[in-house]
């Protein structure tokens, strides 16, 4: 607690004087490890040290077994005004298959507290494209989740990472891969949900209630600036990216002395261009054209003009008042895109 403290004084000036911070969002674990006196010290520190909007978005990541009725009546009366739990299925078999705590009616109970203390800004997590997992029950699930007391929600598809538990029962020939066809499938299926019930899709994996974006993951897509604290936190100037050392006991011992706790890498013009083309075209509201070519010397229409004449032709991208921006078919190879438009170190 006293190292995050330190780190919190320490960073005074990452804003600039007339930066307004208006998201606080613990997560990247289980911060409900945190009593409620470690968490008001934690806000305290933030209010003492920077400028905090009066509306800010104070989001708490939790999973549905962390969570008791009082610990979430503590969290309210904190300031804490968002929640975002890892609910990922509704299917108990699905849930022990992914190794996770928790059960479907711990979900259900905890959503329910949560809404009965007061909270009316909950996000949930859902994952799909996980082998087993019918269409039928991927539709139940989705559906279940949005008759909730909710506005929000982030769905994933499963993928396999280097050196996971899951890729290791997969080369084991114990468990099976996740298979591209039925990931798009359900994709598509939660798409079409999301928009026969009036919600918007306003990001490849984000679905909210009309205008209830979060703060948080937006200013991730457009490219803003950030400042993430404690073990393995990530930040963003606008031209550098810092990462905090992963290691709690390093962490420790480098406050302890007063040490930087971050490595750090400053973005090329390329990088910059190549990140606003790969975050703003995951959204709704795509990327300007005009922007690409004053701010980084990138020319889309010219450079491209095939390749978007082929996805226009697909159903893939629409143009229009100077937006490119992806269809829902489009978001299915959303990365594909961006990586085809990427700015080349040779172009510059």
């Amino acid at each position: 607690m006293s190292s995050l403290q330190k780190e919190i004084v320490s960073n005074a000036n990452f804003f600039n004087r007339d930066d307004v911070m208006d998201s606080i969002y613990f997560g990247g674990g289980t911060p409900s490890v945190l009593s409620k006196n470690e968490l008001s010290s934690i806000l305290n520190a933030l209010y003492n040290q920077y400028t905090i909007a009066t509306n800010a978005e104070i989001t708490f990541e939790c999973n549905p077994d962390d969570l008791s009725l009082s610990y979430l009546a503590d969290l309210k009366s904190l300031g804490v005004n968002r929640l975002s739990i890892g609910v990922q299925s509704f299917k108990d078999d699905h849930l022990k298959w992914m190794n996770r705590s928790h059960d479907s009616a711990q979900s259900l109970k905890c959503i329910d507290m949560a809404a009965s203390v007061g909270f009316t800004d909950i996000t949930l997590d859902l994952i799909y494209g996980i082998p087993g997992l019918g269409l039928q029950e991927w539709q139940e699930t989705v559906e279940r989740a949005l008759e909730l007391p909710i506005n929000h929600l982030s769905a994933y598809g499963l993928t396999l990472e280097p050196n996971t538990p899951y890729q290791r029962l997969v080369d084991q020939k114990k468990y099976q891969s996740p298979k591209d066809e039925n990931t798009s499938t359900h994709f598509e299926t939660l798409v079409a949900i999301i928009h026969s019930k009036g919600w918007e899709h306003y990001e490849v994996s984000n679905f909210c209630k009309t205008g209830n974006y979060s703060r948080h993951n937006t200013a991730y897509w457009q490219n803003k600036k950030y400042l993430g604290l404690g073990p393995s936190a990530h930040s963003f100037t606008g031209t550098e990216r810092r990462w905090n050392v992963s290691n709690n006991a390093e962490y420790i011992s480098k406050i302890a002395a007063g040490e930087h706790v971050f490595e750090s890498e400053f973005l090329s013009v390329e990088d910059r261009v190549n990140e606003y083309l790969l975050t703003g075209l995951r959204t709704k509201w795509g990327v300007n054209l005009a922007e690409l070519n004053s701010n980084y010397g990138h020319p889309i229409h010219t450079l491209f003009s095939t390749e978007l004449g082929d996805w226009e032709k697909r159903g893939w991208i629409t143009i229009s008042q100077g937006q490119l921006t992806l269809t829902s078919s489009g978001l299915l190879f959303a990365d594909y895109i961006a990586s085809e438009l990427f700015k080349l170190k040779d172009e510059i």
